[in-house]
């Protein structure tokens, strides 16, 4: 990645975010929002090369956050990964039908996982 790309994590759980923050640290720019709001006010300010995205949010769920985002013009092609707890498969068929690119469920994936799929989706093979 180049100096101006960016990865926006929405996380509202704080030590999530900091586990996060500390394994990103040196390869990825990172922004960080912990609510939908502000989520969509980091996309519109700095168009992030691709964006975890937690559902369970305050002000705004993840699940308006998506369909806001590719609802945009400059949001319809931006890979957004759904990292949640919400693991029953009406969440991830509803995620997945208004645009995620992948879903993890948190309590199956591990933080070196999470890396794996920002790579491939952002370096895939050709």
């Amino acid at each position: 990645m180049t100096g101006t790309e960016f990865i926006l994590v929405v996380e509202d759980d704080p030590i999530l975010k900091n586990l996060l923050g500390h394994t990103f640290a040196g390869r990825y720019q990172t922004l960080y929002a912990g609510d939908g709001n502000e989520a969509i006010a980091l996309f519109e300010s700095h168009k992030p090369e691709l964006i975890l995205l937690d559902l369970m949010l305050p002000t705004m769920d993840g699940f308006a956050v998506l369909e806001n985002i590719r609802a945009r013009e400059d949001g319809k092609t931006v890979p957004i990964v759904v990292v949640s707890n919400l693991g029953q498969d009406t969440d991830k068929q509803r995620a997945m039908g208004l645009g995620a690119t992948k879903y993890l469920v948190k309590a199956e994936v591990d933080v070196d996982e999470i890396i794996a799929t920002i790579e491939a989706t952002l370096k895939p093979a050709s």
